[in-house]
């Protein structure tokens, strides 16, 4: 009974110890995320006003992320967990009608999106094949 009292009493402390080393790496990677950012390139195109009426923003927070595909409102879940690692799950969407010819495309590449970078005041998102969206950052 003495050894399992020890071993639960040891996994539980280098657990905690674990958990708060992981808290502090994702904080340090949400705090550069955490703005608004607006869509200026698609699949390696410059977005134009025949692509989205307005242009799309996401804005995010710690552990969410709302924003517009440039008609539909649009909301869900970030997922956080290594250095340069970024998902968007659970994402919600209005279904209004709009003139905006890429909205299905931009709303699956946030979907596949597995990663991203921020150099210059831009963020970078990519999935499994390569770099699939650029945004400025706004205000």
């Amino acid at each position: 009974m003495l050894f399992i009292a020890v071993s639960l009493f040891y996994s539980c402390k280098s657990s905690k110890a674990t958990n708060s080393v992981a808290s502090t790496n994702e904080s340090t990677i949400e705090k550069k995320l955490q703005h608004t950012w607006i869509l200026e390139n698609l699949n390696g195109k410059v977005i134009t006003d025949k692509d989205f009426s307005t242009a799309p923003k996401i804005e995010m927070t710690s552990s969410n992320f709302s924003g517009s595909t440039g008609c539909n409102g649009i909301k869900g879940n970030l997922l956080a967990k290594d250095a340069g690692k970024l998902q968007f799950m659970n994402l919600t969407s209005e279904t209004k009608k709009c003139e905006a010819k890429k909205e299905a495309e931009f709303l699956q590449l946030l979907k596949t999106t597995s990663s991203y970078s921020i150099e210059n005041n831009k963020l970078y998102l990519s999935n499994q094949f390569g770099l699939t969206m650029s945004f400025k950052k706004g205000n």
